[in-house]
């Protein structure tokens, strides 16, 4: 027969994996809830990114595609970025809501980095949150979104071809 003591202290061990197991139950549920919320959130953006990816593939002959860019002012665009069958550099740029696709030869033109270095050096901000490309005023430019040294959010139009500064919008 056992004793109280080894009684009472089977009960502590049951009880102590039954909250572990508990615990762990939680955790993974946590975890599928999470996962579940990310891609529900995450589908407009991968559903854009497809229909983008196919048109670029129709009309810029696309075959490596790459980065996926989101622009909004005046109206959305979506750009990919990638390599024509002629493995040049492209970025195909597409209206959100029919108009022209605009393919564009990386070679006429500057590079986020390169635009991204550009507001660096002319506004030394704490930190770019993205560089995506768009059209404004009919002319393909570089919106870059960064953080002043005062902490407050700015945007700069840069000009794809030019790299002249078309706009910028400070202290939002």
């Amino acid at each position: 027969m056992q004793s109280r003591r080894e009684v009472q202290r089977d009960k502590q061990h049951r009880s102590t994996g039954q909250t572990i197991r508990n615990l762990l139950i939680v955790i993974v549920a946590i975890i599928v809830i999470v996962g579940i919320f990310y891609l529900i959130s995450n589908q407009p953006r991968s559903a854009a990114r497809r229909q983008t990816v196919s048109i670029a593939k129709k009309y810029a002959h696309l075959k490596d595609p790459g980065s996926f860019y989101i622009y909004n002012r005046e109206n959305t665009y979506y750009t990919i970025a990638g390599r024509n069958n002629q493995n040049q550099p492209i970025l195909v740029v597409v209206p959100q809501h029919g108009g022209s696709v605009r393919v564009l030869k990386q070679s006429s033109g500057l590079t986020a980095q390169q635009v991204i270095q550009q507001v660096r050096q002319n506004h030394h901000p704490q930190k770019v949150l993205k560089a995506a490309p768009g059209v404004f005023n009919d002319k393909v430019v570089w919106e870059v979104t960064y953080h002043n040294q005062k902490g407050q959010l700015c945007y700069d139009l840069i000009n794809f071809k030019t790299g002249k500064v078309v706009q910028t919008i400070n202290n939002l």
